[in-house]
């Protein structure tokens, strides 16, 4: 069952970024993950359904951050877990409006922040 209903609309869609920040769940444990993986699942399903999911990715635990040619950060304790970059998703929507509702109906939204961006087009 889908979380909401999409009908189909014919417009010319933008890219947008969704930036999943945080290190994780508060409850991690076997059975919380299984809960929460079969919500987003259902999530993506219900925009691929009307062609709005792109892709997403996990990110790895571990990176580095580059201020400037000489200085790279490592991930260490000094990073807050608002910092720290997760993953991503890539959707399309018709407008920042919608792109908003959509990451709204994300079920990472519940626990984790999401930042949601335009892709840049020439256009």
């Amino acid at each position: 069952m889908a979380i909401f209903e999409y009908q189909p609309i014919h417009y010319k869609m933008q890219e947008f970024l969704l930036l999943i920040h945080g290190k994780g769940y508060k409850d991690e444990s076997p059975s919380a993950l299984k809960e929460h993986l079969k919500k987003y699942e259902n999530w993506v399903d219900t925009l691929l359904k009307s062609n709005q999911y792109i892709k997403g990715q996990r990110l790895a635990n571990s990176g580095n951050v580059l201020l400037n040619r000489e200085t790279v950060l490592t991930d260490g304790p000094y990073l807050e877990s608002k910092e720290i970059v997760g993953g991503y998703i890539l959707i399309r929507a018709k407008d920042i409006e919608e792109a908003t509702f959509l990451a709204k109906q994300c079920p990472l939204s519940e626990e984790l922040p999401i930042s949601i961006r335009p892709m840049y087009t020439n256009e």
